[in-house]
Order: C-alpha cells, then sequence, then structure tokens
C-alpha cells in the first residue's frame, strides 16, 4: 500500500500565528520576509475550537457523506450533519491503550447499512493520536467490502494549535472522493467554494448565472456527485478562504482547476473585481457598477472588525471607504495567505492593534478596553465581550456581506449597534466578567515566544 504523504499542519505550511498582539505594522513585518514568523504559544488559553470539529463542521456540509469519529462518544460534538449520517466508535480507556480497529470497522459497516451515503469518512481523535490505530488499513478493507469509497480525515485534535487545519484535512479528504476527472473540461461549469449559505450568496449565484455560467456549490449544500463534478469545471471561486484555500489549490494541483485569484467578493468593488476577473478567465464579458453606497454612521467612528481574518481584512476595506477608522482586529489565525492584505491594512493603519486569538475571552476584553472603540462589529464572542464592557456591537455573519449588497449589511449592523447604546451601557453596570485587576494586567502577558 503506498504512503500516503504527510498532511502539513497551518504553522508548517503557511508559518501560521494562532497567538499575536501587536500593532498592525509588526504584525505586518512577522510575514514581509521569507523565514516563517517565530511561533507564539500560550502558557494560559481559555478553550476553543481544534482541527477535528472544524473538519467534522466542513464534512457535515455535504449531504450524502457518512461520518465515523474514531474515539469517545463527546468527541462528535458540534457536527453540522444530521445524526443518522454520524457514528462514534465510543472508545473506552482498554481502547485508548490496546487499540480498536474492529470498533471502527463496525462502525463504518454500521452506518453504511443504516444511513446508506454515497461515501464515508474516518476522523481522527485526541485516543488516535494515543493508541496509533491503523485506520489507512481499515479504511481501505471496509471500501473493499462494501463496494464504496472510504476516506480518512488525518484529524487527531493535537496536530496543529490552528483549528483550520482540520479544514485542511477536511479539504484532503474530499479530494480523495473525486478520483479521477470522467469527461471533459466543461468551460461553463464554475466552483463556487464556500461553507456560507443565504441571501447573499444566493445573490452572488445569480450573478454568475448571468454570465452563463452553472455553479458547482461546495462543500455547503453539496453531494458526493458535485465533487466528482467539481475536478471539470473551468475555475474555482473562494468565498471562504481562511476555511477553503487547501480545497480550491488542491483542485488546481490535482486536476488543473485554476482558481480566481482575487480578494474574497465582500461589498460592490470587491465583487466587481471578482466577476470581472472570472469573466476574463472564462471567456465571458460583464459590467459590474463597483460603487458602495454611503455609510452616514460610519463616518470618523473607531471601530474594531472581529471575525475570519480574509473576512475582517475585506471588511477594513468598507469601513475605510465609508470613512470609518479601523483601530484594531481580532482574528482567529493569520498566516501567510494574509501577508498582501496585512502589508496594504498596515499601510494605512500602522498602528491599529491586530489580536490573533480564537475564544480568548481575557485577551479580547482586555484589548477591547483599552482601545475603547466606538462600535464593534463581527462574530458572537467579539459582540458579547464588547457589550459587557459599555461598548455598542453587533453580530454581522461573513455570509451575509458577501456580493453586492455586502456594504448594506455592514450599514446595518453598524446602525443596529448604535441603536442598542444603551443596552450596552447597562449591561456594563451589571456583568463584568473580570475584575479591575486583572484587567490592568497585560492583554498578552502570558503569550510567550516558543523556545526551541
Amino acid at each position: 500500500m503506498a504512503r500516503r504523504s504527510r498532511l502539513l499542519p497551518r504553522e508548517t505550511r503557511l508559518g501560521a500565528l494562532g497567538a499575536r498582539l501587536a500593532d498592525a505594522e509588526a504584525v505586518a513585518a512577522d510575514f514581509a520576509g521569507d523565514d516563517l514568523p517565530q511561533k507564539r504559544i500560550r502558557t494560559f488559553s481559555e478553550a476553543a475550537h481544534d482541527d477535528l470539529s472544524v473538519a467534522l463542521h466542513v464534512l457535515g456540509l455535504v449531504e450524502d457523506l457518512g461520518l465515523v469519529v474514531h474515539g469517545p462518544r463527546g468527541c462528535a460534538v458540534g457536527a453540522d450533519a444530521p445524526l443518522e449520517r454520524i457514528a462514534v466508535t465510543d472508545l473506552d480507556q482498554r481502547d485508548t491503550v490496546l487499540g480498536a480497529g474492529d470498533a471502527l470497522a463496525r462502525a463504518l459497516l454500521r452506518l453504511d447499512e443504516t444511513a446508506g451515503p454515497a461515501a464515508l469518512v474516518v476522523l481522527g481523535s485526541p485516543v488516535v493520536a494515543i493508541n496509533n490505530d491503523e485506520i489507512r488499513a481499515v479504511v481501505a478493507e471496509v471500501a473493499d467490502q462494501i463496494g464504496k469509497p472510504v476516506v480518512w480525515a488525518r484529524t487527531d485534535g493535537f496536530r496543529s494549535h490552528i483549528a483550520a487545519t482540520g479544514a485542511d484535512a477536511a479539504a484532503d479528504a474530499l479530494l480523495n472522493l473525486i478520483g479521477a476527472p470522467e469527461g471533459e473540461r466543461e468551460p461553463d461549469l464554475v466552483n463556487v467554494l464556500t461553507c456560507w449559505t443565504g441571501a447573499a450568496v444566493d445573490d452572488f449565484v445569480a450573478a454568475l448565472d448571468s454570465l452563463g455560467l452553472r455553479v458547482n456549490l461546495l462543500p455547503a449544500g453539496a453531494h458526493v456527485a458535485d465533487l466528482r463534478r467539481a475536478a471539470r469545471a473551468s475555475a474555482s471561486v473562494v468565498l471562504d478562504p481562511d476555511g477553503l484555500d487547501a480545497l480550491a489549490s488542491g483542485l488546481a494541483e490535482r486536476f488543473g482547476v485554476p482558481v480566481l485569484e482575487t480578494p474574497p467578493p465582500v461589498g460592490p468593488m470587491a465583487t466587481a473585481t471578482a466577476l470581472t476577473g472570472l469573466a476574463d478567465l472564462v471567456g465571458r464579458e460583464i459590467h459590474v457598477d463597483g460603487s458602495s453606497p454611503p455609510i452616514e454612521s460610519l463616518r470618523s467612528r473607531r471601530v474594531v472588525l472581529a471575525g475570519p481574518s480574509a473576512f475582517a481584512f475585506a471588511l477594513s476595506d468598507l469601513v475605510e471607504e465609508a470613512g470609518g477608522e479601523v483601530v484594531g482586529l481580532t482574528v482567529p489565525h493569520l498566516d501567510r495567505s494574509h501577508a498582501q492584505n496585512l502589508a496594504r491594512f498596515s499601510a494605512r493603519r500602522p498602528r491599529a492593534q491586530i489580536h490573533v486569538g480564537e475564544a480568548q475571552g481575557f485577551e479580547l476584553a482586555n484589548v477591547l478596553q483599552r482601545l475603547a472603540p466606538d462600535v464593534v462589529v463581527g462574530s458572537a464572542d467579539a459582540v458579547a465581550a464588547a457589550l459587557r464592557l459599555g461598548v455598542p456591537a453587533a453580530r454581522l455573519d461573513p455570509a451575509a456581506v458577501i456580493g453586492v449588497p455586502g456594504a448594506r449589511a455592514l450599514a446595518k449592523a453598524v446602525d443596529d449597534a448604535l441603536a442598542g447604546a444603551a443596552l450596552a451601557a447597562r449591561l456594563a453596570r451589571s456583568s463584568a466578567r473580570y475584575s479591575a485587576g486583572w484587567l490592568r494586567r497585560s492583554p498578552d502577558w502570558h503569550v510567550k515566544l516558543e523556545v526551541k
């Protein structure tokens, strides 16, 4: 049996950082040279997602894919797939020491019998990192027995400090389900890679339809047959590059499907750039109005943006086009794929603070207290932290800002946040999460350079 190439963690593949707090100029310098940035670790950390939970999320979006988590029962929490498409081998202490390949084979056969999926994926857990079960051999044996594809998503919960490595493992599994492309390349077929759904994504798909293109949406709402069609597409457009860049690059490297190299289509200007670039790539013509409607509520406002890194940088462009000042970004991780956006952002706002750390509540509260922005927009944890400090804030889902309507979605979020200023002030008087003494400490006192 041929040995598979090793799945590289984001730290190795892209020099990813999961812990950092500095001004934009200093963070941009981390990625300016050829060397990987020096890794930082937390001596104190709050709970966050791991590679298994992220891989479960991505793979669960494929509607006829069966998922088997090889580990204790709780390891399957958080999957987006319906329960009938998920099985857990429920390993106990004995299995942790001695291994449980037979339990994995039984779980795969049972799930195939009860759910009848088009294909099956095995996901490893931290227990597999301990007992070294030979998942690859079990997968090959069961695939021969049931006559269906069975692949391994190489997660274990320990592989990386960057949860997005789980998306890379999921992408590797999805690519292994495609196999050799059947038939000729389809010049009017375009892959749109997204984990997000909603009205804004539907509008973007409609814009591609207007070019005379057929859209293959992956992995959100896809089927295994759609994965196989992906290898015949004329191009791939990535809406969620932080999660699906590995799937896009895999389609390019293995099957020759070119990737549209533009920022994510967030707001009118970026959408016009993306659609024009795609039209050139596939030989179509299009005219898109790239002008943004004014967002009066943002003028002269000091704003903190929170969410996936590519999303945060794209939103910062919209905010500054509207006359706002981005004083901080808080993102789950940064890597080499963000270097260009980092350089552009730091050129505009060299002293803006960039906080890297998913679900680190103390750091987030401390940074927001020191920045004292007028408004916070983005992820739920940042909104909650801001409201507890009395800062107006509103949730903004990345899926809502895809396409031309993205500027309107941003404007509504800012208006909603400012309309709730009284609520934020009331919450600040009654819901302090950290003591004043704790918040006087440096936000990153526990983040240290890794010693090699």
